[in-house]
């Protein structure tokens, strides 16, 4: 006890500061999750989770578990409920953004998008009343992903002994409507289209693991594929299933790139049977409670969040020790997401690389 006073005593002056930021900014949070509690979308809400506990945060989570329109009836009832949060975060997904917005023009509660932000169009059709409502968003670069991860599927060719536009490349998206989708699927066009790659086709699957398997398979029975670019990491690993029925030997004579940071995708990495699994944005969920904390905190009259991009991070051959190493056991709660506010740490700017989350997740 004695020891630990001393500590006290000597750091007094930042604990006090630290401590008194955090317990004064607690406020309310309603987050409507497209999806559930397993899989990308239950990582989201985890981290989440982590960060409303360092913050102080009453965290409410309402799950649509990818069922389509779900996410309005999910809002609709909260409102009725009343007893409102001091903000909505929502998600454009499938673009149904505009909608939950024109649902809440009367509410006078502020929201944040996260992960999928409204479009052009979609922001164009709300009244002012409803725009002033919406305090920022936070999306990563899902374009520079796409087209990072079709480049690895194209370095495999060339390490066979293929130029670029030799090789024959299957996509397999995730939906054609989603902005996340949209972005990550340009990306890879692009890249595909920079190298000459043979593009065999885009092909949406849901998001879904075995819907991928079969769509692979459809294709491996029919026609040569050298790569296959998955949307995601259920996709990739979806089509690699398909692939390894089919005789066919992932890593040597056809490759799969994915997304997400799941174990299964870093699994797949270590062992060669991915060129990579890119992604982080898992931790949008936890970047968006710092990010209100600090707008919170800003003394009257408060300025707007923005809209706050941020890079994604591929997990290849060369790097996969360290991030199982750091994040393999998913613990979120290890990370003090506190250091990442700018109201607490005095920081001029957000800095929510991959560098930072792994030094933040040492044992």
């Amino acid at each position: 006890m004695t020891i630990l006073r001393s500590i006290l005593l000597a750091f007094g002056v930042l604990v006090s500061v630290s401590v008194a930021n955090v317990h004064a900014a607690s406020f309310r949070v309603t987050f409507i999750n497209p999806g559930g509690d397993s899989g990308f979308w239950g990582h989201v809400s985890k981290t989440m989770q982590a960060a409303a506990a360092d913050f102080d945060v009453d965290l409410e989570i309402l799950n649509a578990d990818r069922r389509p329109y779900f996410m309005e009836q999910l809002l609709q009832e909260r409102l009725s409920r009343g007893d409102l949060p001091d903000y909505f975060i929502l998600v454009n997904e499938l673009q149904e953004g505009a909608r939950l917005m024109q649902l809440l023009d009367g509410p006078s509660v502020q929201t944040v998008f996260l992960l999928n932000t409204l479009t052009k169009s979609q922001y164009g059709v709300l009244n002012e009343r409803v725009q002033s409502t919406i305090i920022g968003s936070i999306t990563p670069n899902n374009e520079w992903a796409g087209y990072e991860m079709a480049e690895s599927l194209i370095s495999f060719g060339k390490s066979g002994g293929a130029d670029g536009s030799g090789l024959r490349m299957l996509a397999l998206t995730g939906d054609d409507s989603t902005p996340a989708a949209l972005d990550r699927q340009r990306g890879m066009e692009q890249a595909a289209a920079d190298s000459g790659v043979d593009l065999l086709g885009a092909v949406p699957v849901n998001w879904n693991e075995d819907i991928a398997y079969e769509r692979a398979k459809t294709f491996l029975n029919r026609t040569k594929v050298d790569a296959i670019w998955g949307a995601n990491d259920a996709i990739a690993l979806g089509a690699k299933r398909a692939a390894i029925e089919l005789g066919m030997k992932p890593g040597e004579n056809i490759a799969f790139a994915g997304l997400n940071w799941s174990k299964a995708g870093m699994e797949a990495v270590k062992n060669g049977q991915l060129t990579m699994t890119h992604g982080g944005h898992f931790f949008a969920g936890a970047w968006v409670i710092v990010m209100l904390y600090d707008y919170h905190n800003r003394p009257a009259p408060k300025s707007a969040l923005d809209n706050v991009s941020f890079q994604m991070s591929a997990i290849t051959r060369d790097n996969v020790n360290l991030f199982m190493e750091r994040l393999g056991d998913q613990n979120w709660a290890k990370i003090d997401f506190l250091g990442f506010s700018q109201v607490v740490t005095g920081l001029a700017q957000y800095d929510f690389s991959a560098t930072a989350i792994l030094n933040a997740a040492k044992n």
